[in-house]
């Protein structure tokens, strides 16, 4: 079972969840017994998450640590652990309304197929560690030991959600009791969906484009030469002319709207949809110009977006903040699919990738996600890796990192001192050496 607190104090309360489960019946990653502050749960990235791994309940240590962890402004803490008492439960209870939390509990059960399954697993996970132990043998004991203990949720004990896992959409179920908030409502939706147990998914930037030639950002441009030879060889990649027989191929392809990411997928096999979501981040009023022009016209902006890239928003336009919340359905689509491959932009990309990664919010803006490069994803339930296969076509690099000045008094040549060399005309028009990203 899982408890979730939260305090009223900021702009998204703090909550605190609590996961409890009789052992082996949830659908987490095998308990390792440290606590990862990064890992996803499914959650939007937006929320700053913590989760406390527990061996079966929460201990005073478990409390100190979660009233820090809110301290430094963070959202939500889920405490890990089976929980199986009522008593253990009431512990955590009074801890969050003495401290002004929010609490969730949230209560998974499974079939007799997927305890198995968790069963296999878990011992898989905890053979990489130590092979010189009956896992099979031990993990059974301890299912034995605990089950007998379980105590049902009352109605007295909080809000509440039940889980009963399945892969299967059509057995997967949720109930939920006294849920309230935007944040225990994003939890709801999020555990109403199944989770997948093995998924691939692909991601990858459109080729380069005439703007990216030429330094510009945002606007509607097609591809550039060396943006078409990186489609052929991205379709080549993934079922279109000239792959290989084994190769991947996509079940589903996703692009946005614009011209750049429809060209790059056009030889790619597969049944496509452009989705407005996953649009590039809308700059406003600084659509289409380079970082020159930015600095030149709006010296101000500039450096205040050096200063909070994640919580900058272009006049007129978006910031990351704003792009994590739109494209958090895009992410939830895509965990209840495989096999999909997604083709959009740098930005957009950044705050995808943040969720595999288990990014904090404010480094999502330096994600590194280079042209012409595929990104591989592969996942088991909650655990994901990502593997980087650059397909080698010469491209601009379009990555540019925070400058050591980013105060509004800064000279032009600190405002541009990290930005990123591109061609002053189209390459159609002039020969100059390249770079790779």
């Amino acid at each position: 079972m899982s408890h979730l607190g939260y305090g009223l104090s900021r702009a998204y309360a703090m909550l605190r969840v609590m996961m409890m489960a009789r052992p082996l019946r949830s659908s987490t990653t095998p308990n390792t017994g440290d606590n990862d502050r990064t890992t996803p749960y499914r959650l939007p990235v937006w929320l700053v998450v913590g989760v406390f791994n527990v061996e079966s309940n929460a201990t005073s240590d478990t409390l100190r640590e979660i009233s820090l962890f809110f301290k430094e402004s963070n959202n939500v803490a889920i405490i890990d652990g089976m929980h199986l008492t009522r008593q253990s439960r009431q512990i955590l209870s009074s801890f969050c309304s003495e401290k002004l939390y929010h609490h969730l509990l949230i209560e998974f059960s499974c079939n007799e197929k997927c305890l198995r399954e968790n069963v296999e697993d878990t011992v898989r996970f905890y053979a990489q560690k130590d092979q010189n132990v009956d896992w099979q043998r031990r993990i059974w004991d301890n299912n034995k030991l605990h089950t007998p203990h379980f105590e049902p949720c009352t109605a007295l004990e909080g809000p509440l959600i039940t889980v009963n896992n399945s892969e299967d959409s059509m057995c997967h179920s949720v109930t939920a009791r006294g849920v309230r908030g935007a944040i225990q409502t994003a939890i709801l939706g999020v555990l109403a969906s199944p989770v997948i147990r093995q998924q691939t998914f692909y991601f990858s930037r459109h080729g380069e484009s005439e703007y990216n030639v030429l330094g510009r950002i945002g606007g509607d441009a097609d591809l550039s030469p060396r943006g078409m030879k990186y489609a052929e060889r991205l379709a080549r990649q993934l079922g279109g002319p000239g792959s290989a027989p084994d190769c991947p191929k996509p079940k589903l392809i996703w692009t946005s709207e614009l011209r750049r990411t429809i060209r790059t997928v056009q030889n790619i096999p597969g049944p496509r949809t452009a989705i407005k979501d996953l649009n590039e981040i809308d700059a406003g009023i600084c659509e289409g110009l380079t970082y020159e022009e930015i600095q030149e016209r709006f010296p101000q902006e500039f450096a205040w977006r050096d200063q909070d890239k994640f919580k900058y928003r272009y006049p007129h336009g978006e910031s990351y903040l704003d792009l994590l919340q739109r494209v958090d359905s895009v992410v939830q689509a895509l965990l209840v699919n495989t096999d999909v491959l997604v083709v959009s932009h740098q930005a957009v990309l950044r705050c995808i990738m943040a969720y595999f990664k288990g990014t904090k919010p404010t480094d999502v803006p330096y994600i590194n996600v280079p042209l012409h490069t595929l990104l591989i994803v592969r996942s088991y339930g909650y655990d994901f890796e990502v593997e980087t296969v650059p397909l080698k076509v010469e491209c601009v690099d379009t990555y540019r990192i925070q400058p050591k000045n980013c105060s509004t008094t800064r000279t032009t040549a600190d405002a541009l001192t990290t930005v990123p060399a591109h061609f002053d005309a189209p390459l159609t028009q002039q020969k100059m050496p390249t770079t790779i990203s």
